[in-house]
């Protein structure tokens, strides 16, 4: 049927309508904005007639928005666009304008709506899709820009039709609602982050085999995915950015201490509440943060800067090790070993890596632990190991 036909069916119009309720109801009856995104998009790509679906909330640095679906793409790592004309869904929520465009290439039409709009191919180009069609519309709660709701491809072909237009209006208002009702109901738990780990990077049965060790030993499911699965911390920080929809801030020793923002923080304090202040401008007061949820719902940091909007950044727990040393230096303690303390150590630790190249084993790693926690010595075994 033509999308024409389609306009002036009553009865095809009618029982559109009717499944649009069928939908609103099932996004309502969701308790979680994942389950509602993983449940529906495909009842609303087929609804609406659309090869394809994306849906984005705004971050919470408030000038971009994250990816939430993205039907017909295998990647499962977010895309992040900025809140600006140079994406068709970032102008979307920084006019608040629907658009409904016939070919997101032709750039005449896109100049239309503004002279700097752009489409952004790069993901085209990577998958050898080819986007024509798209009707994106702002999704609004309370006046504010909280998402943005896109339909790619028509497959009656064209641009999407009135009642289509109406229909999603009409889905963002119900999203819009359930996204703001959701957002206040939930609290991300720090270790679902291993769920935004890309297959790619370590397959979803090994994620599983790494939640389960942690459960059974009791270590935190950083240190196993680290030290077990062997992955290396920006891969960590990539996840918790996702799972968290923040960015990811990592170590840098060359990182200058912000001493007009440290204030009367000490070491104790910012072991204790879990996040430290890291830059301050226009934008705000940059927080790194290894629980970007506590830290928002503490009130600390709004005590601490309350003239100043603060952007929340995550960080592994190792890199936040290191920031507290860098910080304020080695914990009370750590460096008052006397000469012939520091003799034995050297000494022990020396005695220890000659045994263990002898018995045939690799990667010897020694970890301590604060006070008078005893500390661990882990390694890999390389052939076989004879005891004596």
């Amino acid at each position: 049927m033509s999308a024409q036909a389609w306009e002036t069916d009553p009865g095809r119009r009618s029982a559109f309508f009717r499944q649009l309720q069928q939908l609103t109801t099932q996004i309502h009856a969701t308790a979680h904005i994942d389950e509602i995104m993983l449940d529906v998009s495909g009842g609303i790509c087929s609804l609406f007639g659309a090869d394809r679906l994306s849906i984005y909330v705004v971050g919470e640095d408030k000038a971009s928005l994250v990816s939430k679906v993205k039907t017909g793409l295998s990647s499962f790592r977010q895309l992040r666009l900025p809140i600006n004309a140079l994406s068709v869904a970032g102008y979307a929520a920084l006019s608040r304008r629907t658009l409904n465009l016939h070919d997101v290439y032709d750039e005449d039409e896109l100049h239309r709506y503004a002279p700097d709009l752009r489409f952004q191919r790069g993901v085209d180009r990577r998958t050898g899709y080819r986007t024509r069609e798209m009707l994106v519309i702002p999704i609004l709660h309370a006046d504010q820009v909280i998402g943005v709701f896109q339909l790619i491809n028509n497959l009656l072909g064209g641009a999407f039709s009135a009642t289509v237009v109406e229909g999603a209006s009409s889905l963002c208002e119900t999203l819009a609602v359930a996204f703001a009702q959701r957002s206040q109901e939930e609290v991300r738990e720090r270790g679902g982050f291993a769920g935004a780990i890309r297959d790619t990077v370590l397959p979803r049965g090994q994620v599983e085999q790494a939640l389960q060790h942690a459960r059974a030993s009791g270590q935190d499911i950083e240190d196993v995915l680290i030290d077990d699965f062997r992955l290396k911390l920006p891969v960590v920080g990539r996840a918790l950015a996702d799972h968290f929809a923040v960015p990811y801030l990592s170590h840098h020793p060359e990182r200058r201490v912000p001493t007009e923002l440290i204030g009367l923080m000490d070491r104790a304090i910012a072991e204790r509440q879990q996040w430290l202040p890291v830059a301050r401008n226009d934008n705000g007061v940059y927080v790194a943060c290894v629980d970007p949820e506590q830290a928002r719902t503490g009130g600390s940091i709004a005590a601490m800067f309350p003239d100043a909007r603060p952007v929340y950044c995550v960080t592994t727990r190792r890199d936040f090790g290191a920031m507290l040393d860098h910080y304020f230096g080695p914990p009370v303690g750590a460096a008052r070993l006397g000469a012939a303390q520091q003799s034995q150590l050297v000494n022990a630790v020396a005695s220890l890596v000659a045994g263990s190249h002898q018995q045939g084993l690799c990667d010897l790693r020694i970890e301590t632990a604060p006070g008078e926690r005893p500390g661990e010595i882990r390694f890999t075994v390389s052939g076989v190991m004879r005891l004596p």
